[in-house]
């Protein structure tokens, strides 16, 4: 089938995950060359083929377009306020305000583009009510993190990869390292279900190559109901994570695509594609050709915004420059 990524998965015996790339070099660990995998996973990609092959590949392999979520893109804006409370190298907490002016500043409006007004306003409202509980939760004891949405790909074997990017890497009052994932869902989980994530394993195993030691803890934080749920490193199980990882690359490989009707199936956007609905669902066309108009609309108004920038360049510095420039985007 067109789009499925090539290569077999062999059923021996993987050797221990290695780093392909991190965002950045980190002082002291080895860099191995790196290798283009056959196949390249990620916990939601994981996650999406668990709960439906199907829906997995019109999502990753097809790339069909979906309706943008309010949720999603108020999930979005909270976590790049978070990112940027987060990451300030200060000795004392920053102050709230910095939580509010990021908001605005990474306040994505696809999600409530069919929104009125007054509605996107209590939308907007929540999500400030959200950031000030986070801030006078960890104010008090704030110590600015390790790392934040640090990004990194290990090679599990057999040309399979796993890519992710970690929320929240946290010093410990020991010096150790804790693992943090923002989530913004209303309802948070038991401890039983956190220590049974498959992201945070990968996570996991992520810290382990990126800073060579393991986490102390692992933690899902609530933000929305202002919980933080932990669990010691030793209550994740990281081999398990793997080798669920490598089945659904095994499985992704052969082909194996069946769909898995659930009671998520009422919020799918591939019904009308679906073999088990019969063409009920929403016009995936009809999505492709809004979201190909939008696009069409910003390569306009960024060509545009070239053109401006390209003679204020001309202007100052001169023909040859700008000359340069352009061929350097080339």
């Amino acid at each position: 089938m067109a789009g499925t990524a090539p290569g077999t998965v062999t059923d021996a015996v993987p050797s221990a995950p290695r780093l392909v790339h991190a965002a950045e070099p980190l002082p002291g660990m080895p860099t191995p060359p790196p290798q283009d995998p056959d196949i390249r996973l990620s916990f939601s990609r994981v996650d999406t083929y668990e709960r439906c092959p199907l829906l997995f590949r019109f999502r990753y392999l097809d790339k069909l377009p979906s309706t943008p979520s309010p949720d999603l893109s108020w999930g979005s804006a909270i976590h790049a306020a978070l990112e940027v409370w987060w990451s300030q190298k200060l000795p004392s907490p920053p102050p709230v305000e910095v939580l509010y002016r990021a908001l605005y500043d990474h306040w994505e409006d696809t999600g409530f583009a069919d929104m009125d007004r007054q509605r996107k306003l209590v939308w907007y409202r929540h999500a400030r009510d959200v950031l000030t509980r986070h801030h006078e939760l960890y104010a008090h004891d704030y110590r600015p993190a390790v790392a934040c949405e640090q990004w990194f790909e290990l090679d599990l074997g057999d040309g399979v990869a796993v890519r992710g990017s970690i929320d929240h890497v946290a010093r410990t009052a020991s010096g150790g390292l804790g693992i943090v994932d923002w989530k913004t869902n209303r309802r948070a989980r038991s401890r039983s279900e956190v220590a049974s994530s498959l992201q945070l394993a990968i996570y996991a195993l992520a810290a382990r190559e990126l800073w060579g030691r393991e986490p102390e803890w692992v933690a899902l934080d609530f933000v929305v109901p202002g919980l933080r749920v932990s669990v010691d490193r030793s209550e994740i199980d990281v081999d398990g994570a793997v080798t669920r990882i490598r089945d659904v690359a095994r499985r992704i490989t052969d082909e194996q695509f069946p769909a898995s009707p659930s009671p998520l199936c009422g919020w799918c956007d591939y019904r009308s594609l679906c073999p088990a609905f019969e063409g009920e669902g929403p016009d995936v066309p009809g999505l492709a050709v809004v979201e190909l108009k939008r696009l069409r609309r910003r390569r306009a108004r960024d060509e545009r915004r070239i053109a401006e920038l390209e003679q204020v360049v001309s202007r100052y510095l001169g023909e040859e420059l700008a000359l340069d420039l352009g061929d350097a985007a080339d």
